[in-house]
């Protein structure tokens, strides 16, 4: 994995697919923090095509599926319309200063009838879901789990930004926005 020209390519330098967002700031000069997401939709692709598409009015560097697999939305020296109203040690609006990351999880979930079911319905395995409370929250709830694959392609990726950019700090969006995401996710596994 490595980045030529802001975009992420394999290391036979074929790049990785690149999806492109109408929903972009200026440039993006000073990049001290990655922000990683949760989705909370219903598949890598669904968020993919949300946040490409100007009524969505957001959009993230990254998408990384539930597979390992990683789609680019924005290059890495423009502003992506991540991080929304958001502060993070006396930074504000980080999406000026922030890579952001999207990671495909249907986030919290409901049990119902002895079943997981997320925000838009669907039923999930019990396998796939874990019980937390969120640092923010009071009462456990089911969270869905990220997959062993999303995790070492995240990994992968932070490292490498890491390097190329002198990133300083990986944080979730919760932590900079809490009242806006106090639903995200409970850990960062």
């Amino acid at each position: 994995m490595q980045i030529t020209k802001e975009r992420l390519y394999h290391d036979d330098n074929t790049a990785y697919p690149f999806v492109p967002s109408v929903n972009i700031g200026g440039p993006l000069t000073k990049r001290l923090f990655i922000v990683i997401h949760s989705t909370e939709g219903q598949s890598a692709q669904a968020a993919i095509e949300w946040l490409s598409v100007k009524k969505s009015r957001v959009s993230s560097h990254l998408v990384i599926g539930r597979d390992g697999a990683v789609t680019q939305l924005v290059p890495f020296n423009v502003i992506a319309w991540h991080a929304g109203q958001s502060y993070w040690e006396g930074y504000k609006y980080l999406n000026i200063y922030s890579i952001g990351i999207e990671l495909d999880n249907a986030g919290k979930m409901t049990r119902i009838n002895n079943q997981w079911v997320a925000a838009f319905k669907k039923v999930y395995p019990d396998n796939e879901v874990m019980q937390a409370t969120h640092k923010f929250g009071v009462t456990p709830a089911g969270w869905h789990i990220f997959t062993p694959e999303q995790i070492q392609a995240t990994i992968d990726v932070c490292k490498l930004l890491v390097k190329a950019y002198g990133i300083t700090e990986i944080i979730g969006h919760d932590d900079i926005s809490p009242k806006q995401k106090s639903a995200s996710h409970p850990t960062r596994q």
